[in-house]
């Protein structure tokens, strides 16, 4: 039996995460993994302000028995409200891939590799609830905890896994099976194709980097919740070591009023530290401006 956690243990999970010292023990323990992104955002639209902490933290060990703990952090700071879903699994490795059993990152969240909307949290948190993956989004909105299994596995250039999930309180179960194949070029084919009851949600795209230029296109239809066409693309330069920055375009059930615009500049430390300030505007929303701080592990 699977007992979901506190949602409120994501705050607590992002201070032990802080606290402890998890880099200097992976640097002895090959298996042990440390990863992930911590930001506090500033967000100004029509004259209001919204300040939030979000991010991915993950701890995992790797081998024939290990786990995986952490959380997938969006929390309001102004209003308390908590869209934090945290994870923690028991781990089977085997052969080429690996079996997770409890409350498992969907495998989508793990693959497809698409980067929030000019850089501002805020506004990708609600553009998740209806693409990809859209349990993770209504876990998020509902205030609810993922819980079921995935299976993952890697031969050569390509990573593939599928995943089932329930959601707490709600009937119904969630799967997903997704793929990445990596091009010696620089370019990352993805996609993912994720279901509930006889409903269907895909996704695919690709991106590309060589040298001081990023860039990607992913195409989204799904009939899960609600019904969503869209496309995202971006455009990134690196001006200098630290500093980058990146153009979005995005369309959504392809009229002119889904049309929304951005751009983001972030300046990193040389220790992980980083700052970022973003702006979006699109016919069916005010413009959004953003500040960030942030460390990356």
């Amino acid at each position: 039996m699977v007992y979901p956690m506190n949602r409120q243990t994501g705050g607590a999970l992002a201070l032990l995460f802080l606290v402890s010292p998890f880099p200097a023990i992976s640097q002895g323990m090959e298996a042990l993994s440390f990863t992930g992104d911590l930001e506090f955002e500033h967000t100004r639209r029509n004259g209001a302000s919204g300040t939030m902490v979000g991010g991915e933290l993950f701890l995992r060990y790797e081998g024939p028995i290990g786990f995986e703990l952490g959380a997938d952090i969006d929390q309001d700071l102004d209003t308390g409200v908590d869209n934090t879903v945290p994870y923690l699994a028991v781990t089977f490795g085997f052969g080429p891939g690996e079996v997770a059993l409890g409350a498992p990152q969907p495998v989508a969240d793990q693959f497809i590799d698409i980067p929030d909307f000019a850089g501002i949290r805020e506004l990708q948190l609600g553009i998740d609830q209806r693409t990809t993956s859209v349990v993770t989004g209504l876990a998020k909105s509902m205030s609810e905890q993922i819980y079921g299994a995935r299976l993952t596995g890697e031969t050569g250039a390509l990573r593939y896994g599928a995943s089932v999930h329930g959601v707490t309180h709600q009937s119904g179960a969630f799967w997903q099976v997704a793929g990445e194949y990596e091009v010696q070029s620089g370019t990352q084919i993805e996609g993912v194709v994720e279901g509930e009851d006889g409903n269907l949600g895909v996704t695919v795209g690709a991106n590309h980097q060589a040298g001081q230029i990023d860039l990607g296109l992913y195409l989204t239809s799904q009939r899960i919740v609600g019904s969503t066409d869209a496309a995202h693309a971006f455009v990134g330069f690196e001006v200098s070591p630290s500093l980058s920055i990146r153009g979005h375009v995005r369309t959504e059930d392809g009229t002119v009023n889904g049309n929304t615009l951005g751009v983001e500049a972030e300046y990193g430390f040389s220790n992980g530290a980083y700052a970022q300030f973003g702006a979006a505007d699109g016919n069916n929303m005010s413009m959004v401006l953003d500040a960030s701080v942030g460390f990356k592990f």
